[in-house]
């Protein structure tokens, strides 16, 4: 019989190899067919008498990425109810309870990256041999999906190497190596690819490998104990802590699993699975993680394909990249594009700063190689893309140049005329700015069409997002160019029109500029910091104030007012970052802004210039204050048309300012809500405390025509 997304092959000492793959994708993934197909070969394989073992492999580089998530949208169907969820999902668990109960030996052969149902694939083997393969990843990453495997993983992996070491991979879904997979006794072996059949093979006629699993065997225990072993107390009750503390405890996924795990693992194997089953699918109904799949999954898929890309136009790669400005986002830059073997020149006023810069980064992968994760020859490779200068000249034959200089209009005007000067037609002149309009900076140049923001988020080499700004004048092949660019260096793109302060400046300024108000209100800073934690926020509008610094606030209030002074009206915020400017208090980097961090301890500085509040503290208006002005804010760049896809806007907000990943992103949470009680909660909020919430007529016009932002 022949399979569309497997091949069988059976060899002479009587071992049948289950080879996964699915040749119209780049990787294998499951879904409904994928699980049809795979039942019906363990049904052929168990009634075939003459198979003395099972090896499940793949004919890809990597194993199985994992789930395909559009079946998703399966679970979610309005028929479909939470125990009719459960036995969808209950398909697949089936399917690999029936692969460890073959009553045969089943290895399982990883020849790379194992992640969700990949891994949980692996887990019902009753054995496991990987390929060395250093880029190799294996986890369970559900949990950044509000998701739990839901294929047996909370129920195998604490069986296979114990409850203390499995919850922070279920918890924080944060992959492994494939040598800490084996330290860890998830792999049993590590062999070379071109040995990993033969490894196969061997251990299965060796009889290294039993044909049932440890946990069907009667008297099992599980290693380190079961959840009603006493010293999991402490254990259970410090991942409790953790979960709750997993934005602002608003994510279910965390403590689900917990769940899973405690209730599970001092039952039979077969309870446990179906309590695992009923937790996913719960999980899988709820409003968070319809949310996270949404932006984590379709939108991030849609920007890393370059959907907003110009059509018709060939791709390129940079080859030679100018990066003018070497300080910290400088370095980020250029060490993200050195690390996917990018030449890269870095320009400063002086060759001495240039080439410090170029050891802080290398400095970066000597950490890396210490810590394991890269190659003492990949990090003498990628050290030889880098290369200092302080001379302008060395930039010319560069496809891009990005500049990272003082964010100062008129010196960036000085420099991109000096890079015009170069003559150079073909290179894209790129600017890092993360307030000034890329149509005014492109004044400077005689050929504005080839100028473009690129706006990086620091750190760069942690941070996904690249926001790319195009003017009015930006034309379709330079844009198709960046996003190249912005591929090439394995960030993802969302695409915004240019305006002052673009997309996400205006956002998290506007955040932190409410975060301020309700300080210089009298409001205490803990209550201020606390309420954007509830929500979900990983920090508070006062800590960002201070990380970003008061000095970098106050610059883009002044802009503001230069460039779109309809938009930035002055209030009583102003005084209190007039006062700590003057101060010299711009935040964490001048030792104290609106903390103090005397110490490495940080404190409310007793210096503040605040009074006792004048109106009675209401704590669900702070929240509501701190989450309506960033969703008005990102309607406001809506009507101004400065964002004009709401899925990718969403993308932005959770990647650019960490705005709650379980709401969705502002466009999905106004539209939770409900947009026409949205209008009305931020006309109650603007009756209360000042025009600034008063919603866009155009929400207004959208509310009366009950019509959204997500046409889907």
């Amino acid at each position: 019989m022949t399979y569309k997304l497997f091949t069988l092959n059976k060899s002479d000492d009587g071992i049948t190899e289950i080879i996964i793959n699915n040749q119209s994708a780049a990787v294998n993934v499951i879904d409904w067919e994928f699980n049809d197909e795979f039942k019906q070969i363990l049904d052929d394989i168990k009634a075939d008498q003459s198979v003395v073992g099972v090896i499940v492999t793949s004919a890809k580089p990597s194993f199985v990425a994992g789930a395909d998530l559009s079946i998703m949208e399966d679970f979610i169907k309005p028929s479909i109810t939470p125990t009719q969820a459960a036995q969808m999902i209950g398909r697949i668990g089936d399917t690999l309870r029936q692969l460890e109960q073959l009553g045969k030996p089943v290895v399982g052969a990883s020849t790379g990256t194992a992640l969700g149902g990949g891994l949980e694939i692996l887990l019902a083997c009753h054995y496991r041999i990987a390929a060395d393969n250093p880029s190799a990843k294996y986890g369970l990453p559900e949990v950044g999906l509000g998701l739990l495997p839901g294929a047996g993983g909370t129920q195998r992996l604490p069986r296979i190497i114990g409850i203390v070491k499995a919850l922070p991979m279920l918890q924080e879904g944060r992959p492994i190596s494939t040598q800490d997979a084996l330290k860890l006794k998830i792999i049993n072996e590590i062999v070379s690819p071109d040995q990993l059949m033969d490894a196969a093979h061997k251990a299965i006629l060796e009889k290294r490998v039993p044909s049932v699993q440890p946990w069907d065997i009667k008297g099992y225990k599980m290693p380190g104990g079961d959840s009603f072993t006493i010293s999991m107390d402490s254990v259970f009750a410090a991942a409790n802590a953790k979960a709750l503390s997993k934005v602002g405890g608003n994510l279910p996924a965390p403590k689900a699993i917990l769940s899973c795990v405690y209730e599970g693992s001092a039952i039979p194997i077969d309870k446990a699975l179906n309590i695992e089953k009923m937790y996913f699918a719960k999980l899988v109904q709820g409003k968070e993680s319809q949310n996270l799949i949404q932006i984590q999954f379709y939108a991030r898929q849609a920007a890393d394909k370059l959907i907003a890309r110009p059509a018709g136009i060939p791709s390129t790669k940079v080859q030679k990249l100018g990066i003018v400005g070497t300080g910290f986002m400088g370095q980020g830059i250029a060490q993200v594009a050195a690390e996917v073997g990018i030449a890269v020149v870095m320009l400063d006023r002086e060759l001495s700063i240039a080439k410090t810069a170029i050891e802080a980064i290398e400095k970066n992968w000597v950490l890396a190689v210490e810590k394991g994760s890269l190659k003492p020859e990949a990090a003498i490779k990628m050290g030889g893309n880098l290369t200092a200068s302080g001379d302008i000249n060395e930039l010319i034959n560069c496809d891009l140049i990005i500049e990272a200089i003082v964010e100062d209009l008129e010196v960036k005007h000085k420099l991109l005329a000096q890079l015009n000067a170069l003559n150079m037609p073909n290179c894209i002149l790129a600017s890092n700015t993360s307030t000034l309009p890329i149509g005014e900076l492109a004044k400077a140049t005689s050929r504005p069409e080839m100028v473009v923001g690129l706006h990086f988020f620091s750190p760069v080499p942690k941070m996904a997002l690249v926001e790319v700004i195009k003017s009015s004048s930006t034309s379709d092949e330079t844009l198709a160019r960046s996003l190249d660019f912005v591929r090439q260096i394995r960030k993802t793109p969302i695409v915004v029109n240019d305006a002052y302060a673009f997309y996400t400046t205006r956002c998290v300024e506007a955040f932190i500029r409410e975060g301020i108000r309700m300080l210089a209100e009298g409001i205490d800073p803990a209550m201020i910091e606390n309420a954007a934690i509830t929500l979900g926020m990983p920090v508070g509008p006062l800590t960002l104030c201070d990380e970003v610094g008061l000095d970098v606030i106050r610059h883009i209030q002044k802009g503001a007012l230069a460039f779109s002074g309809e938009a930035y009206e002055k209030d009583h915020s102003d005084d209190l970052i007039e006062k700590l400017f003057i101060d010299k208090r711009y935040g964490r980097k001048s030792g104290g802004g609106i903390f103090d961090y005397s110490n490495l301890l940080k404190s409310v500085w007793k210096g503040l210039p605040i009074t006792a509040p004048s109106l009675e503290i209401n704590t669900t208006d702070i929240e509501s204050r701190l989450l309506a002005i960033q969703l008005l804010a990102a309607a406001s760049a809506w009507d101004r048309g400065i964002v004009q896809d709401p899925a990718q806007a969403d993308l932005g907000a959770a990647l650019g300012w960490a705005f709650p990943v379980q709401l969705g992103g502002p466009f999905r949470e106004i539209e939770n809500q409900g947009i026409e009680q949205f209008v009305k909660s931020a006309d109650v909020l603007a009756t209360k405390y000042g025009k600034r919430f008063a919603p866009p007529i155009f929400l207004k016009e959208m509310a009366q025509k009950g019509e959204v932002f997500n046409k889907k």
